[in-house]
């Protein structure tokens, strides 16, 4: 996921070059106030390179020298440093920079759909289901600030703070970092080409004030973190005793990259969805039951591969033999279709335990395509089997169809 890339900009026989590696969690202010005097400077040549030709035309009738506007260089230069600045900060969107200490960005999704559920009834609807709000503050070349504010239409309906974390250290010059505020705890991977989420999400995604201590060093990456969750083991006295671990290692050459990792939480019953079903069955006070998570993505040329499995590691209820699990394996391509980005891609999902909460098994197929920068087009087919009826369930098939209209700035 993380790209090398060179850019050149030609101004009038000027050459200039902006080379840029990936480097985590780095704040690189000071090299883009640098960038920044070198653009003003490019103007200023510019404007003399503009004089210059309007003497020669006066005196000379020959070929034009190709002569980039003040505005026209701005914008390209102004592209290729948003484009650095995304570097920076993996997993960053593209965004804005509103001053030379905060960057922003929006996400806007509308989808429609229309499907048949398991018990036959049929719907179809549009719905604004995200809207995405991302600041990134640096003031520093050693502490960031991370704010989400986000809107799900069919939910409760309310704008909410989704993280606000702020992250002491720069893994570009020292490996150890600290992370702490509301965040999504590192345990699961989640990756994807589909719109729908992946049903290992549905059961391990887990958003926590939590403290976080990690490092990343030569591909390798990994931390352990704390928080004070719903599940409170036996009740009483409510404490941070909710604890988990992770640890990967990325590697990526020319036309290939692989990233593997594994994941624990001693208590998966606090993941976002677990919570409210234990809740519902009365088990937020009973014994900690611990989560393992494990995922391997790569990418082969224009062919991606991701699998991934997460299991609860014993029964929340001796009576109920309630142990979650999901996996999800996926396969994508892309290609170009015009010099319109597009990926076509198929996957393969189940849970166990989960009759009445997520489907038996899922089969989905979809294709997106880039139709304009910042705006993608994506269709979604996703065929449900419910769980039999000797365990709860209705032993009936749903399918649902999405088209996605998702714009990114």
């Amino acid at each position: 996921m993380k790209k090398k890339f060179i850019k050149g900009i030609v101004v009038a026989g000027l050459v200039v070059f902006i080379g840029n590696s990936p480097a985590p969690a780095a704040n690189a202010t000071g090299e883009i106030e640098t960038l920044k005097q070198q653009v003003q400077l490019l103007i200023r040549q510019n404007k003399q390179l503009m004089q210059r030709v309007s003497e020669l035309e006066k005196t000379k009738q020959g070929a034009k020298v190709p002569v980039l506007s003040d505005d026209d260089l701005e914008k390209k230069v102004s592209k290729i440093l948003r484009h650095k600045e995304k570097e920076k900060i993996p997993g960053e969107k593209l965004g804005h920079m509103i001053n030379k200490y905060i960057d922003f960005s929006t996400l806007i999704e509308v989808e429609g759909s229309a499907g048949e559920d398991f018990a036959g009834v049929n719907e179809s609807k549009f719905e604004l289901a995200t809207v995405e709000l991302d600041f990134v503050g640096r003031v520093s070349d050693w502490a960031n600030a991370y704010l989400t504010i986000l809107y799900e239409e069919g939910g409760d309906d309310k704008v909410l703070i989704d993280d606000a974390h702020i992250i002491i250290g720069n893994t570009k010059k020292f490996p150890v970092y600290l992370n702490i505020g509301r965040q999504y705890v590192p345990f699961g991977n989640f990756t994807s080409n589909m719109i729908s989420d992946p049903l290992t999400l549905e059961i391990a995604e887990t958003r926590e004030t939590a403290l976080q201590v990690g490092f990343e060093a030569a591909g390798a990456y990994g931390s352990v973190f704390a928080f004070n969750g719903d599940t409170n083991e036996g009740g009483g006295n409510s404490r941070i005793e909710q604890f988990g671990a992770s640890l990967g290692y990325t590697y990526e050459q020319e036309g290939f990259s692989v990233d593997v990792g594994i994941s624990y939480m001693n208590s998966m019953g606090d993941s976002d969805d677990l919570s409210g079903i234990l809740a519902e069955k009365n088990l937020l006070a009973s014994d900690y039951v611990g989560g393992i998570g494990m995922y391997a993505i790569a990418h082969i040329g224009p062919v991606s591969l991701i699998g991934e499995y997460i299991t609860a590691l014993d029964d929340f209820d001796d009576q109920t033999d309630f142990q979650p699990m999901a996996f999800n394996i996926e396969t994508g391509y892309t290609f170009d279709i015009s010099g319109m980005e597009s990926t076509v891609a198929v996957a393969c999902q189940g849970t166990d335990d989960m009759v009445g909460n997520l489907p038996e098994s899922r089969i989905l197929a979809s294709f997106g395509i880039g139709i304009f920068e910042g705006t993608t087009l994506a269709v979604e087919y996703a065929h449900d089997k419910d769980y039999g009826t000797s365990e709860g369930g209705t032993d009936n098939s749903a399918d649902t169809f999405t088209a996605q209209l998702a714009y990114e700035f």
